[in-house]
């Protein structure tokens, strides 16, 4: 036998309007929330479920769709933001003798200003360039 060959992204959403069609006959919930059933069921975002549900004959406003996608988009930002701040974080925490100044701070003067090696001495920038065990390639969905 051969290897399992993995589906595009068109063979995905050829088997999942498949699926949607049989789905949308028996779908009991309200009309209103069809697009949340939908990205629940085959776990697409919004943008997505709205255009698989517009080829399958389903119509939305275009307030609603303006507002979707304003939406998912304050989302995605939002989701990048936190996946900053939680590399940010990580990198705190696994060098924590370095600031946004310094990326080693060897100690403090007497009156409580850090020195050390700063981040200029070391040819890079402050979270500029993360090491490579922070660098990720997940994509955002």
């Amino acid at each position: 036998m051969g290897k399992n060959k993995k589906k595009t992204k068109a063979e995905k959403r050829q088997q999942r309007l498949q699926k949607a069609k049989q789905w949308l006959t028996t779908y009991t919930g309200s009309p209103k929330h069809i697009v949340r059933g939908y990205r629940k069921k085959f776990s697409v975002d919004a943008i997505c479920a709205v255009y698989e549900l517009q080829i399958l004959g389903c119509e939305f406003t275009q307030e609603y769709l303006d507002a979707l996608k304003h939406n998912e988009e304050l989302r995605l930002k939002q989701r990048a933001a936190e996946k900053q701040k939680k590399l940010k974080q990580e990198f705190n925490d696994r060098y924590p003798d370095s600031d946004d100044r310094f990326f080693f701070i060897a100690g403090y003067t007497s009156g409580g200003a850090p020195y050390g090696t700063t981040w200029e001495e070391m040819g890079m920038e402050p979270y500029g360039s993360l090491p490579s065990e922070f660098d990720s390639d997940d994509e955002l969905c």
